[in-house]
């Protein structure tokens, strides 16, 4: 025969109501849980799909507006329902009437060319020695053989070359240097840098090929430096050419005096 503990049934009631009630307060917790993760999951789709919203404490800074896109539309221009074409004034006729004499002005005095011609023969240079220009003929112009600079080439050829140097003797590069005068029946018009032909006369040489045969002539040419607009910067020195092969090139210094 069993008895039943009546106090023991108590304790028993007692421990699972408390059982019960914790049950419940993890039950609460476990929701407040669950309801606080949908939540933030909602507010995290609703910043991604919107920075800009309201409920962002750190939205994106608002990027300027960059191009202005007109909102109205432009109305063309129309013109005048009618034009009146402007009457240009008429142009009067000149009076018929006799001109009056004009008193003629006399033209100034042309300067003389330096050259001087003589009869039957191609006009020769006269050197102005009294002016005073930067640069100035170096020595006396030098006749020799071509093939002392042109090894290669061959007694059919006349020409002229030279250097040009400062007052410290350096040569002087892109120095205009003209050619003018008279050559085997052709007027002579040449002009050239020195430095051109450094590969043979050294790093300021110049070189101007008369013809292919040497022929003479004699104060028909000249060599004269000059500067950008073409003034001179030296005096001109005359040049005579030689039918010989052995003088065939002439070389022409300039050296700097001032």
């Amino acid at each position: 025969m069993r008895f039943v503990d009546q106090s023991e049934l108590d304790r028993r009631a007692q421990r699972r109501e408390r059982q019960r009630q914790r049950d419940i307060l993890w039950n609460v917790l476990t929701s407040l849980v669950v309801i606080a993760t949908v939540g933030l999951i909602g507010y995290i789709f609703v910043l991604y799909s919107n920075p800009q919203a309201s409920l962002n404490p750190f939205p994106p800074p608002t990027m300027p507006v960059l191009v202005a896109l007109p909102t109205s539309t432009a109305t063309p221009p129309r013109l005048p329902p009618t034009w009146t074409p402007t009457v240009r004034p008429t142009l009067t006729s000149r009076p018929t009437g006799t001109p009056s004499p004009v008193a003629e002005t006399p033209l100034p005095a042309v300067e003389t060319p330096t050259a001087t011609a003589t009869v039957g023969q191609f006009p020769t240079f006269e050197v102005d020695e009294d002016a005073e220009y930067p640069y100035a003929l170096q020595g006396e112009p030098a006749l020799m053989a071509n093939t002392v600079f042109h090894p290669g080439d061959s007694c059919d050829w006349q020409g002229i070359a030279g250097t040009v140097v400062d007052l410290q003797g350096k040569p002087v590069v892109g120095v205009l240097v003209r050619l003018t005068g008279f050559y085997d029946g052709r007027t002579i018009e040449m002009n050239t840098l020195t430095g051109g032909a450094s590969a043979w006369y050294g790093e300021s040489g110049y070189e101007f090929i008369l013809g292919f045969k040497p022929i003479e002539s004699t104060a028909t040419l000249a060599v004269q430096l000059v500067d950008q607009a073409m003034m001179p910067i030296s005096n001109r020195v005359i040049v005579d050419t030689t039918p010989d092969c052995d003088k065939n090139l002439i070389l022409v210094n300039f050296k700097q005096v001032r």
